[in-house]
């Protein structure tokens, strides 16, 4: 038995060698890891004027133009893109671009690309792959003015529905016409976090 293990462990001295000489460039390659940080870099910097002049010659365009543009310019506005247009981000479903579509006809435009969550059949890995793409276009959104809109028409809007609708109508014709959105902080139906969800779709008019 010990006679087996020798066989396998014995080595001739050539084969010592290079052992000790891989032994050796591992050791080496460890100490340079360890020690390569604590050695600053040169500080001539690097011209590449040469190359870009090669570049510009080939007739490649560097689009310089686009580093100096707004990021959110190149993203999709969720308040003007169709089923199609949605259907180009990753991981998207055609049920859930359509739902995109139909929930913004209700609201009146999203107002911030959060409101992607509330969306019927959005899960983590849709919106998660949608919201770095999209940006909301708050121009677009369709407001709805609060001192001539009846009930019915308030009651609609997602965020407002029926009892809410009620009560500002029954303001308005108590108190008068709203001046202001900000009147609206009177009603007691209506605390801040409820306007800043609502104020974005109305408005009082000219």
């Amino acid at each position: 038995m010990k006679d087996t293990w020798k066989e396998y462990i014995a080595f001739n001295k050539k084969q010592r060698n290079g052992i000790l000489v891989l032994l050796s460039l591992i050791g080496i390659l460890i100490i340079y890891l360890f020690v390569a940080d604590y050695f600053p870099l040169g500080s001539k910097q690097v011209d590449f004027s040469s190359f870009k002049m090669e570049i510009q010659n080939a007739g490649v365009n560097t689009l310089t133009g686009n580093l100096n543009s707004a990021p959110t310019a190149l993203k999709m506005d969720i308040n003007s893109a169709d089923t199609n247009a949605l259907m180009t981000i990753p991981h998207m479903s055609s049920y859930c671009a359509g739902m995109i579509v139909r929930y913004r006809k209700k609201l009146g435009g999203y107002y911030n690309t959060k409101q992607l969550r509330e969306v019927w059949g959005m899960d983590s890995v849709i919106f998660n792959s949608t919201i770095s793409k999209v940006r909301a276009d708050s121009l677009l959104l369709h407001k709805i003015n609060i001192n001539t809109a009846d009930v019915k028409q308030l009651a609609y809007h997602p965020y407002i529905r029926y009892y809410l609708a009620k009560a500002i109508v029954n303001y308005r014709e108590e108190h008068g016409l709203f001046e202001s959105l900000a009147a609206l902080h009177k009603m007691a139906a209506i605390d801040d976090s409820t306007y800043d969800r609502i104020a974005p779709y109305l408005t009082v008019g000219e």
